[in-house]
């Protein structure tokens, strides 16, 4: 068993993925799979991916989230990381990674706004 990388919550029609503060590849690989799960069976608006407890991320979590964020995507539901806090910020920089094109925000009151703005956008 590899671990609970975080809880699914589910949020006005968006799915809340909170990450814990200690994440593996197996908790984050898991996590990933029962997000693609939960948004085939549901009808969802959005997903938010909240990284604020999480204080560490190699390149290895940091492709996984930006994949489950890029699948959402492709699932036809779009995704905003958010939380992202200033050390990881960092050693993302100083390691040249990042979450690609995926949407970022400071933090969760920010990625609903961007999620409601996109909404508005579509209708």
């Amino acid at each position: 068993m590899s671990g609970v990388a975080g809880a699914l919550i589910t949020m006005d029609g968006t799915l809340v993925v909170q990450l814990n503060p200690v994440l593996t590849d197996g908790s984050v690989r898991d996590l990933r799979d029962a997000v693609s799960r939960t948004l085939s069976e549901q009808a969802l608006h959005g997903v938010v991916v909240n990284l604020a407890g999480v204080d560490v991320m190699d390149s290895y979590i940091t492709r996984c989230i930006r994949d489950l964020a890029v699948s959402a995507r492709l699932m036809g539901v779009p995704t905003v990381v958010c939380g992202v806090q200033p050390a990881v910020a960092d050693t993302l920089v100083e390691m040249d990674l990042g979450f690609g094109d995926v949407q970022t925000a400071l933090n969760l009151d920010r990625a609903f706004a961007l999620l409601r703005r996109a909404r508005r956008a579509q209708a």
